[in-house]
């Protein structure tokens, strides 16, 4: 795994190393940057991005603050547009599906968010990985909460 460099704020650091255990126990999942974010994907086909508090200021993620940005299921697309805490992405937005989830609206509930991942992961990864991801033991014992206390 490969992870390129990128300053993070204090506060976005917690929420980053969160992130980076559950998406990085996805098989195959790598981290990656696009336009000085880190983002997460599975070989070319990316799956989330995290927008935060240091993160260079740019038109199209204006007014997105801290933010988890990600792609969905359309048969999930509805029921997340209709929750005040999502809303439409500007990496790809309609077109693609992917929403925004505010980081800094409400208390975070991880749980939802490893969930949230590994749709997003089922998504865009090919069949052999998800069934390499079936077939695992219990990858959501991934330590959500403790990964805060890492250092990046």
């Amino acid at each position: 795994m490969r992870h390129d460099v990128c300053v993070v704020h204090v506060s976005d650091a917690s929420d980053l190393a969160r992130l980076r255990a559950i998406c990085l126990a996805f098989p195959s999942a790598d981290e990656g940057i696009r336009q000085d974010r880190p983002l997460f994907h599975v070989r070319r086909r990316r799956f989330a991005i995290f927008n935060g508090d240091d993160s260079p200021p740019r038109p199209r993620w204006s007014g997105f603050g801290r933010s988890l940005h990600f792609a969905t299921d359309p048969a999930e697309r509805d029921a997340l547009r209709q929750d005040p805490r999502f809303r439409v992405s500007p990496h790809h937005g309609d077109t693609q599906g992917w929403m925004a989830l505010d980081l800094d609206a409400t208390d975070v509930d991880w749980s939802e968010i490893a969930e949230l991942m590994e749709t997003a992961y089922r998504f865009v990864a090919p069949r052999a990985l998800i069934a390499e991801l079936d077939t695992e033991a219990d990858w959501t014992e991934v330590d959500t909460l403790g990964a805060c206390e890492h250092t990046l």
